[in-house]
Order: C-alpha cells, then sequence, then structure tokens
C-alpha cells in the first residue's frame, strides 16, 4: 500500500535528479573520412575503432569497429563489461574461445545481426570478405569502454607498443 503512494511522488521526483538533455553523435564525428573507404590497398589503417557515445551514462557505451577486407581485430575482452554486437554491413566471423584449452566457437555474421558477449569473454572479429568493409556497432554496460588485446587466446595483455 505504501510503494502505491509513493509510486506518483517518485514519478514526479525522479526528473529533478536524473539527465534530462539528449546528446547525439553525428556519423561523421565517427566514421572515417570518405578515402578511408576507397583506399583499401592503404596499410596503415585496416581495422579502425572510434568511440560514439561516452561518458554520458555511468550504464551504457557504444562504438563502432570497422574491419577491411580479409583483416582481423586483436583477440580482445571488454573486462567486466556485458557486451551487444550489432552487424550494419558486411559479412564475418565472430571467434570466441569460451574455457581456456577449448576448440573456438565460430559463428558467422552479416548485416542485422546481434551478438552477445559475456563480460570476460576472450573474442575476435574477422571480416571474411574480399571487398567489402565490416562495420559494426559495439554497446557495452559502462560508461566508458574497456578493451583488452591479449597477444593470443588466453595470451597476456597486449603492450600498446606492439
Amino acid at each position: 500500500m505504501l510503494t502505491s503512494t509513493l509510486l506518483p511522488v517518485l514519478e514526479d521526483l525522479l526528473p529533478l535528479f536524473l539527465p534530462s538533455s539528449v546528446s547525439v553523435t553525428r556519423a561523421h564525428d565517427v566514421l572515417p573520412p570518405f578515402e578511408y573507404h576507397i583506399d583499401r590497398s592503404d596499410p596503415r589503417v585496416q581495422v579502425f575503432s572510434r568511440d560514439a557515445v561516452v561518458k554520458q551514462s555511468d550504464k551504457i557505451c557504444t562504438s563502432i569497429l570497422i574491419l577491411k577486407p580479409t583483416t582481423s581485430s586483436t583477440i580482445r575482452h571488454h573486462g567486466e563489461q556485458d557486451t551487444i554486437i550489432y552487424v550494419v554491413s558486411g559479412f564475418g566471423l565472430l571467434l570466441s574461445q569460451p574455457k581456456s584449452g577449448e576448440d573456438l566457437d565460430r559463428r558467422q555474421i552479416g548485416p542485422g545481426d546481434f551478438a552477445y558477449i559475456p563480460a570476460w569473454m576472450e573474442h575476435q572479429f574477422q571480416n571474411t570478405s574480399d571487398q567489402a568493409d565490416l562495420h559494426l556497432v559495439i554497446i557495452r554496460s559502462g560508461g566508458a569502454p574497456v578493451e583488452v588485446s591479449l597477444t593470443d587466446w588466453g595470451g597476456s595483455r597486449l603492450d600498446p607498443e606492439e
């Protein structure tokens, strides 16, 4: 009974304490320059990652990952963050290793697909096309992305200088 009496009061008070503005990140602020999509022979950038919505909330953040044809991301995990992947365009593989020593789990991914990656799960993306980029939206359960690149499956943390 007390709960039903407090609910209308809480509904009136919560907007006073919660953020009340909408944030929009424009595509041109996160996508690579147009030339990136034209010059596929440029060896300098094969995997492109950029934050889209970060530090707007302590519960969720979003970034994009673009892999050029026939490239792979590093083997990685996202620490304690659960992750949802949305495939915008392109085709590829999502590799994961549920437990050390087990065979890799290989899942095909394509446009419109969603994938859930649990916290601490080692995984890697591979673009299997020899012509089209693989575009992914990455949604994580934290205010800023945690990304730990590894030297190999079950390996140590990759030194950013390598």
